[in-house]
């Protein structure tokens, strides 16, 4: 019998290993692997998928491997996050629309449901999907069929769709904000990835896969752990899952050089989480309050001393990094619109007198709006249509973005 168990099990460890390096699902611990074990289940059928988990726990990872190991592998995977984008664009970014359908729509444009044919779509975030919105998306669910806005036109499509949400939407379902003929749906298999605070044991490996991989970006080498730093990053509750881990190890290698990370070190940068405490993160707010105190107020305890300004650091400091890999792609724009503004100098004319002010031609275009129009276009086309990349660039939320594409007429820009 144990002979005839051995191939079963070197199959599955074969298995998670793939995961693991493919698609950077990593972890040990009993949780995870039925996760797992559910995921390559239902990756080759063509059953709609509900990934459950608090925000950071992986959840697009399982997105793409179900994705990646299915069928559809060879046409698109495109990724939505229904959070991010306005009610009252969702449902022209879902299913498109025609020319004329709301002001600024100058041609037609395809939705993504129609950008995933034959693929997989994934809607993250989809408990924060408008009513109005959740019945269409069932609609295209049941029959396949959707209309543009604006158009009466039936069109099919052939999508896979998995869901995922951090919200309770059983709950959501009771108190009406989301249709519950959706969810049963959507809950045709449910996948729930665990917290990182429930498995701790996940936490030694997970280190050892981002300290492998940031050490080969920085072009250094790892000294190792200490076994009581490991200790403190495995009390630690970790309220930003697996994606906040993944930060500290990126900030203690790339400030330590890869040096030999010591209880002291983590200590630097994670809250003390000593047995009997409540092991709560402390907001970033009081982080900042508190480096703002008066000399003549009482200071806080030693476990605040430096570790929440590091948090804060490492925060900005991330979000710099990808800002400037973001602006020199950017900056080539910025630099041709320049050159553009200067030739309007010679096209002002001169006042005769001092009251009269500076007015321009009436054939330069030198409207505020008219530049950040054009930054805007530039931004997109520079990141091929990523309106993340291009919002990033560009110093605004994605939402304000979107907001803008609208006032401006360019939601056909790419």
């Amino acid at each position: 019998m144990a002979s005839s168990a051995q191939p079963v099990r070197t199959e599955e460890e074969a298995q998670f290993q793939l995961l693991q390096w493919r698609y950077g699902i990593v972890g040990q611990s009993e949780a995870l692997r039925q996760a797992m074990r559910l995921l390559l289940q239902v990756a080759p059928t063509e059953l709609t998928v509900l990934i459950t988990g608090e925000t950071g726990t992986g959840k697009e990872l399982f997105a793409r491997a179900i994705h990646g190991l299915s069928p559809r592998r060879r046409h698109p995977f495109v990724s939505l996050n229904c959070a991010a984008i306005p009610e009252t664009l969702l449902e022209s970014e879902l299913f498109g629309h025609v020319r004329g359908a709301f002001t600024g729509a100058t041609s037609d444009r395809q939705g993504f449901f129609e950008v995933a044919h034959q693929g997989t779509l994934f809607l993250d975030e989809i408990g924060e999907m408008p009513l109005s919105t959740q019945a269409k998306v069932l609609r295209v669910l049941e029959s396949g069929e959707f209309s543009p806005l604006g158009s009466s036109e039936i069109r099919r499509v052939d999508v896979r769709l998995i869901a995922a949400t951090n919200r309770d939407l059983e709950r959501a379902v009771r108190e009406g904000t989301f249709r519950q003929d959706l969810y049963y749906r959507l809950n045709a298999v449910r996948i729930h990835l665990p917290p990182l605070r429930e498995r701790p044991e996940d936490i030694p490996v997970l280190v050892e896969y981002f300290a492998a991989r940031i050490c080969e970006r920085l072009g250094i080498t790892f000294e190792g752990i200490a076994p009581e730093a490991l200790e403190l990053l495995q009390r630690y509750p970790w309220p930003g899952n697996v994606r906040e881990l993944r930060n500290v190890v990126e900030t203690l290698l790339t400030l330590e050089r890869g040096a030999y990370i010591t209880a002291e070190m983590v200590q630097r940068y994670l809250q003390r989480a000593a047995p009997g405490e409540s092991g709560e993160a402390v907001p970033v707010e009081r982080a900042i309050v508190a480096v703002g105190r008066a000399r003549n107020e009482p200071a806080l305890p030693a476990a605040f001393d430096t570790t929440l300004l590091y948090r804060v650091l490492l925060d900005m400091r991330s979000e710099l990094a990808e800002l400037r890999r973001a602006l020199q792609f950017l900056l080539p724009s910025i630099e041709a619109l320049r050159e553009q503004l200067a030739t309007l100098e010679h096209r002002v004319e001169q006042p005769k007198e001092a009251e009269e002010g500076i007015r321009l031609r009436d054939e330069a275009d030198f409207r505020l709006d008219d530049i950040e129009r054009r930054l805007i276009i530039a931004a997109l086309k520079r990141f091929g249509g990523n309106r993340r990349l291009a919002a990033r660039a560009l110093g605004i939320s994605e939402r304000t973005l979107y907001r803008k594409l609208a006032q401006y007429g360019l939601g056909d820009i790419l």
